[in-house]
């Protein structure tokens, strides 16, 4: 079976950061300064493309709580249309 991008798995733990949303519900990335460059980039792509998905993952009420794609996917938060994440008719990220 083939498995879905997970944006928050990705940068958790696969590049190691520790992302967060602040009071005014934008993302804080902490450890971005400890990544090579090419890392770094592929990080900020990442914030950049799925911006909407990983506030969606990361306004959970503890860390432990966060949902992964694949529980957003099976609950029918978000869908995947065209290639797409989509939430309620809303693009949440740009090309998969």
């Amino acid at each position: 079976m083939r498995t879905h991008f997970d944006p928050l798995q990705y940068l958790e733990y696969e590049l190691r950061l520790d992302l967060s949303l602040d009071s005014r519900g934008s993302i804080v990335v902490k450890g971005l300064w400890s990544l090579h460059p090419h890392q770094k980039q592929k990080a900020q792509a990442t914030l950049t493309t799925y911006n909407k998905l990983l506030r969606l993952q990361l306004n959970a009420p503890s860390r432990k709580m966060r949902p992964s794609v694949r529980k957003l996917l099976a609950q029918g938060k978000i869908e995947i249309k065209g290639g797409q994440y989509v939430k309620r008719g809303d693009l949440l990220q740009n090309q998969m």
